[in-house]
């Protein structure tokens, strides 16, 4: 028995974080733990870690909404290297099915996602696609026999600002993020886009008839067109049934099926009469034709048309010209030529080709980027700005980091548009005996009958302004009343050697508390590695990339 979690629902889950992150307030915290003598201590998922790492944050900084990004893998383009081409019979999680052509292989000067069609039967990928505002559809054919379809742009500073290890962020003009259509009823849609179209037997179906050339007339008011061609056939209504491709020398294409077929022998020429209406649609005449075996595409949904590739009687592609709508279930087949054709005399050669449409991902190709390229991670990015260095530790050293929903803040209440961007979790305190201070040291209170009622580590010194700064001061004692830590204003902070610091007085006007509540916000992230000092220069980025 196979049990299967969707891909949808993952993106669902990635989705729903995404959104939380924009509803609460998030920050990215820094804490300091050690063990023992500065040990390094290891993040663990328990009660007992988690508690650890509130207690000793000594900073936080505010992860804003619009530095929340979603994230997917980063395949750059490569030459050489094989791109799966997108199939909607295989699980492409985790496949290499899109590229990103980079500055140095286009020329728009930014990182262009393109997703791979077709792979020409798992060759090697020679040439990038070259972004152009005029490619129709913006499905782009190389020369190497790909197929892309191109989705979004990463302007470079964004590329710079956002990517991570293995991972580049889905932003840009392309990229809409689509809401839940059970809330928005005008964003439904049902069914898909033809993707492609495989042929099943590229090897062994033969036997089709092709013809190239040339209009030599102006397509007739009846749909006549007058074909010109080296090898036509002579035979009346050989062509009967099949699709003729007009081209003018502009680009511009047309597809028709051809009801009737006659050859005048004095001139050469052969007269197609057409299903349409050449003449209204600007088929010039001196258009380029081509006399193809008819596709049809059969289904729930309208619009898409296809042609195939035939070379020396084989059919082994089909192109695209219109992709459709609306399909969830469809079958492809070639029309049987009625001449020169005939797959069931046991004497011929001739081998019907076998088709097999692939669907799109739901709306069509770029529709929904976060479904259509299994987004699952997201990321949280924050920057330590010089002027955020100044109002928090700029020494001393930190070994986790982490992220912390809803942290609570004295001056405004949790959720509120008043909540800091960066804030300081030391205590300040102003004493004239700042000779006794040592950056690393343990002090600690003592009440009345010696017993020891506060702890801290003394983490930056300030001798021109009398300041002492403490961190990791939440200890396993009572908290003084109205207050969330133990510090007890009225007696003296000692040192390691015994010697006593006195708090100024008023001690009002000589403390300064965090204004973050000790212990609040849920924990949902932990990380700990080699401990990093901090110096005044220091200008971290945070990248946290999560999983979901």
């Amino acid at each position: 028995m196979v049990e299967i979690l969707t891909s949808k629902m993952k993106n669902d889950t990635t989705r729903m974080f995404y959104n939380d992150i924009q509803a609460n307030d998030y920050y990215v915290q820094v804490s300091s733990i050690t063990v023992g003598d500065a040990e390094r201590q290891s993040a663990v998922n328990a009660q007992y870690s988690i508690n650890q790492f509130l207690e000793n944050t000594l900073f936080g900084k505010k992860v804003e909404g619009t530095d929340t990004k979603f994230m997917v893998k980063y395949y750059p383009w490569q030459k050489d290297a094989v791109y799966e081409q997108y199939d909607d019979t295989i699980d492409m999680e985790g496949k290499r099915f899109y590229s990103v052509v980079g500055p140095n292989d286009n020329d728009t000067g930014d990182y262009r996602v393109f997703k791979c069609l077709a792979n020409n039967n798992g060759g090697k990928s020679i040439a990038p696609p070259n972004w152009n505002p005029y490619t129709t559809g913006q499905v782009y054919r190389t020369a190497d026999g790909y197929v892309w379809k191109f989705l979004y742009f990463i302007e470079t500073s964004q590329f710079e600002a956002y990517n991570a290890v293995g991972y580049i962020p889905l932003i840009g003009s392309n990229f809409v993020i689509n809401p839940d259509p059970n809330a928005d009823a005008n964003n439904v849609v049902y069914g898909s886009e033809i993707s492609d179209i495989f042929v099943s037997n590229p090897v062994d179906n033969a036997g089709y008839k092709s013809l190239n050339g040339y209009l030599t007339a102006a397509p007739g008011n009846d749909g006549t067109l007058t074909l010109r061609a080296n090898d036509i056939n002579q035979i009346a209504n050989y062509y009967n049934n099949m699709s003729i491709y007009c081209t003018n020398s502009d680009g511009t294409s047309r597809l028709y099926k051809i009801n009737s077929y006659l050859f005048e022998s004095g001139t050469g020429y052969g007269k197609a009469k057409v299903e349409g209406t050449p003449l209204t649609d600007g088929v010039s005449n001196i258009a380029s034709f081509k006399i193809l075996p008819t596709c049809i595409i059969e289904g729930d949904g309208t619009g898409a048309v296809a042609i195939p590739n035939v070379v020396n009687g084989n059919i082994s592609s089909l192109v695209i010209l219109e992709a459709g709508s609306g399909y969830t279930n469809v079958i492809g087949k070639i029309v049987d030529p009625l001449f020169d054709f005939d797959p069931e005399d046991p004497n011929s050669i001739d081998v019907r080709v076998a088709l097999r449409p692939v669907l799109s991902p739901l709306g069509g190709h770029g529709y929904n980027l976060i479904d259509e390229l299994h987004c699952r991670h997201i990321l949280l990015y924050g920057y330590i700005t010089e002027t955020d260095n100044n109002q928090i530790g700029r020494n001393g050293t930190y070994s986790h980091i982490g992220m912390v929903k809803n942290p609570e803040f004295i001056s405004a209440s949790a959720n509120s548009a008043n909540t800091p961007t960066v804030f300081d979790n030391r205590i300040a305190i102003t004493t004239d005996n700042i000779a006794y201070a040592v950056e690393g040291d343990a002090v600690q209170q003592l009440n009345v009958d010696n017993e020891i009622i506060f702890t801290a580590t003394v983490h930056a010194v300030d001798e021109t302004s009398n300041t002492v700064y403490l961190s990791s001061y939440m200890g396993p004692f009572a908290n003084k009343a109205n207050n969330d830590i133990s510090l007890d204003t009225t007696l003296a902070i000692v040192n390691s050697t015994g010697q006593r610091m006195l708090i100024n007085t008023p001690t009002a006007n000589n403390i300064i508390e965090s204004d973050y509540v000790q212990r609040t916000g849920q924990v949902y992230f932990m990380e700990d590695f080699v401990p990093i000092a901090r110096t005044f220069m220091s200008r971290e980025e945070y990248k946290l990339v999560l999983e979901f």
